[in-house]
């Protein structure tokens, strides 16, 4: 099955906590418009909807105010479901729900966290099609990204040091926007984790530099790019797309989710749910290539 084909989603409704009680709601004292929030959300779900995935919604829990933010709770590729164990304690009874979805209805090959010592987000894990990057830093130790690995060893599992980095989680700067596309935010920080990502991965991608964070926001599933308006991504941003992106495309207002940290892909969990579990394959296209900044480093001994 080609990679980033997917059949279903998990998502969670937002619950009112989100607004003054969540992790993100330090940045956003006076709280944010939740009924916005909302709207925002449900956008979204539909968006999925026309990408051919079927949606499996959960009620929100006000005793959970991230709960919507579904992607931190489980790693999912092909069918094996690797349960996380958030890097904030108050995140932590989020998973329940999502493992009983996983293993109790989809029948996933659920993988349980041995070491108590492990933390792990789902969103410092990029699953790039081909390898798997984990970023060790605020929410994610070696023991998490080590859980990662012995989880999917039929993929290369790379650790990259993302502590220095400005950003919360991996996939705030570093998104899949094609086959073999990678969108990267700016900063000098990021550039430092890019770098390290190129040293150690195992194939080449091509990288589409945007200009703001928000512009990195993405997501690729099922042949289709969801990203934010282009108020939002800017008109550098929006215009990269328009010249570089040949795939259909659905633009979302994510302005008082991303407030208190949440992102397009933090909001869904995506699964390819088969009778036959096989390895995923790259179904990458040379003419996929050349659109795009090369991913390999150049020597600097030359």
């Amino acid at each position: 099955m080609a990679a980033f084909h997917y059949n279903f989603a998990i998502i969670c409704r937002v619950p009112n906590a989100l607004k003054n009680r969540s992790v993100g709601s330090d940045n956003y004292p006076e709280g944010i418009d939740i009924e916005k929030a909302k709207q925002e959300y449900e956008t979204i779900r539909e968006v999925l909807k026309n990408c051919d995935i079927n949606i499996i919604e959960l009620v929100e829990d006000e005793s959970y105010p991230d709960c919507c933010f579904v992607d931190d709770t489980a790693v999912v590729i092909g069918n094996t479901a690797l349960i996380a164990r958030p890097g904030h304690s108050s995140r932590q009874g989020e998973v329940g729900e999502i493992r009983k979805v996983l293993k109790g209805d989809l029948r996933m090959n659920v993988v349980e966290i041995q070491n108590a010592k492990a933390t792990l987000d789902g969103g410092d894990v990029l699953f790039t099609g081909k390898e798997i990057f984990v970023g060790v830093g605020k929410r994610t130790n070696e023991f998490g990204a080590q859980a990662v690995a012995e989880a999917f060893p039929e993929y290369a599992v790379s650790k990259v040091n993302f502590a220095n980095c400005e950003a919360l989680h991996l996939k705030d700067v570093f998104n899949m926007a094609g086959r073999n596309v990678m969108a990267v935010a700016p900063g000098p920080d990021v550039q430092v984790v890019l770098r390290q990502m190129q040293d150690v991965a195992d194939y080449p991608y091509s990288v589409m530099q945007m200009d703001s964070r928000l512009a990195t926001d993405m997501l690729y599933v099922n042949g289709h790019l969801i990203h934010h308006v282009r108020q939002e991504m800017g008109d550098k941003s929006y215009g990269v797309l328009d010249e570089k992106i040949l795939t259909p495309r659905h633009h979302v207002q994510m302005t008082e989710l991303s407030k208190v940290g949440g992102t397009i892909g933090s909001l869904a969990i995506l699964i390819t749910r088969t009778r036959n579990p096989k390895r995923f394959i790259s179904n990458i296209q040379d003419e996929d290539l050349g659109y795009f900044t090369m991913w390999k480093r150049s020597d600097p001994h030359n």
